[in-house]
């Protein structure tokens, strides 16, 4: 049945040198040499008769062909760790790869995370910072928190927590030498910035009825907690979100205008590949929860 199959071990040596984009890397995971790695992915290559890496001087990418053999390798090899750490006797490690933003985690997970490993004692999470679209083919991650309008194609999404945009800015701003009273004050103030791709200020600004100001001037700032606190600085207005309502309660942030940019929140993203992992499903269901509480969009976890 399984007279076909390459041997294991050239398999695990292209898997790991296909992750890291190196057979250095691969090596070093692996306890090898990288000549060791090396020969098990020619033999793999000539078992199979066709080629998996474009090789050069100083890094090796995959083909198309070691693309596809990668995904479904990748995902298998995955599989099996967590089936064998599940059916292990004693206390068992699964770990999960979460790719989230430091904004989110420090701003609403971290101080929920105890309830979970309390619970589940069993399974190490792994927080990775990333803001950008995550490709679960290549990512070596389970899931990702993202914020955005629930589009991500050829990932599936969940909405955790709606998340509309509000204007913010420091109450300073409102007696400024240029006071912001009135929508047309935004002509002469400064606007933050998030990377572009992800800015919203121009969806905002044309819902205010001022889309001839573009996006606004104004700094890019791509750490969302950087550009918060140049808002409570007094620097310029910040779009943000229902996560720092502390900031608002406590005054340091007000909201000039009562215009919402509605449609947005944090969205769980993952393969399809993903819900057959037994601490996946753990976790998913652990955030579907917490987010159903009262104070869901709250940092604190009262």
């Amino acid at each position: 049945m399984f007279k076909q199959l390459p041997p294991l071990k050239a398999l695990r040596a292209f898997e790991a040198a296909a992750r890291h984009g190196s057979f250095t890397e691969a090596a070093k995971e692996l306890s090898l040499t990288q000549g060791a790695i090396s020969y098990q992915v020619r033999q793999l290559e000539s078992k199979l008769d066709i080629t998996l890496f474009q090789r050069s001087a100083r890094l090796v990418t995959l083909t198309g062909a070691g693309q596809s053999l990668y995904r479904t390798v990748h995902r298998l090899f995955r599989e099996l760790e967590d089936e064998i750490l599940s059916i292990s006797p004693g206390r068992q490690q699964l770990i999960l790869t979460i790719s989230v933003s430091t904004y989110f985690v420090t701003r609403w997970l971290s101080a929920r995370l105890g309830n979970f490993l309390n619970n589940h004692p069993e399974i190490t999470l792994r927080l990775q910072h990333s803001v950008n679209d995550p490709d679960f083919t290549v990512d070596n991650v389970d899931l990702a928190i993202r914020w955005g309008d629930g589009s991500w194609p050829g990932s599936e999404s969940e909405l955790l927590l709606p998340s509309p945009m509000i204007a913010l800015c420091s109450p300073q701003l409102i007696t400024a030498e240029n006071p912001l009273t009135r929508l047309d004050d935004l002509r002469v103030q400064t606007f933050l910035h998030d990377q572009d791709g992800t800015d919203r200020w121009r969806d905002w600004l044309h819902q205010a009825g001022l889309e001839d100001l573009g996006s606004g001037h104004g700094p890019i700032i791509v750490d969302p907690n950087v550009r918060i606190q140049s808002a409570i600085d007094g620097h310029g207005l910040v779009l943000a979100d229902n996560l720092i309502r502390d900031d608002i309660e406590a005054g340091r942030l007000v909201a000039p205008f009562e215009i919402i940019l509605e449609g947005f929140g944090f969205h769980l993203l993952y393969s399809s590949d993903a819900k057959r992992r037994h601490a996946f499903r753990l976790f998913r269901q652990w955030l579907l929860n917490e987010t159903d509480r009262p104070n869901n969009c709250r940092g604190d976890a009262t």
